[in-house]
């Protein structure tokens, strides 16, 4: 397998992510402490906002259309109300040199993280040509394995688990608790079957 390699334009990425996250820079460095579990409570606010969030879905009970409407309502709504928010609440001198610091090594993990993942899918699609048998069995797999799991589970509750774990993932990460769980997993004690 492959090194995962920094690509050269990484820092062209986070200047263009700095310019992009202008607006929501002092909403960044909180949320960067909820996301990665600083306090205890952060967990259960993550999953008390989405839960709420889900079941105001849940409750205005709309087709699939209504739904991606007004989702794209409320998420420019949000990307309209935070920046004018953050710029009548703090002012340009709140912002210091630490807050600088914090902001691009976000900027940059963010950054990171998207460059792993298009570097993972990247090669996933190069084993069509390395290793094509292997690519359209794990391929036809997946993709059998994904509709019978969409078909046998509604498919809000299916967004609202994948919301949270993807909520939650930077905290389970940044705490180590995967790590942990793997380890107990590596470390409990094989049982062999024993041939008569």
């Amino acid at each position: 397998m492959a090194e995962y390699t920094v690509p050269q334009n990484q820092e062209q990425q986070v200047k263009t992510l700095k310019r992009f996250l202008e607006g929501w820079r002092m909403a960044v460095l909180p949320m960067k402490s909820v996301i990665l579990w600083e306090q205890q409570w952060h967990p259960c606010a993550i999953v008390g906002s989405v839960s709420f969030l889900y079941f105001l879905i849940w409750l205005m009970d709309l087709n699939s259309l209504a739904t991606f409407a007004v989702i794209g309502l409320f998420l420019n709504f949000v990307d309209f109300i935070v920046p004018v928010i953050c710029n009548s609440l703090y002012g340009p001198t709140s912002w210091t040199g630490q807050h600088e610091k914090t902001y691009e090594d976000i900027c940059k993990s963010i950054v990171a993280s998207y460059n792993k993942a298009l570097h993972n899918v990247r090669m996933f699609y190069s084993m069509r040509e390395s290793s094509p048998c292997m690519y359209y069995i794990l391929s036809i797999s997946l993709l059998i394995t994904l509709a019978w799991v969409a078909s046998s589970i509604n498919n809000t509750f299916l967004l609202y688990v994948m919301s949270i774990t993807m909520l939650l993932w930077p905290g389970v990460r940044h705490r180590g608790i995967f790590n942990t769980l793997l380890s107990m997993v590596n470390m409990a004690p094989k049982t062999y079957l024993k041939t008569e």
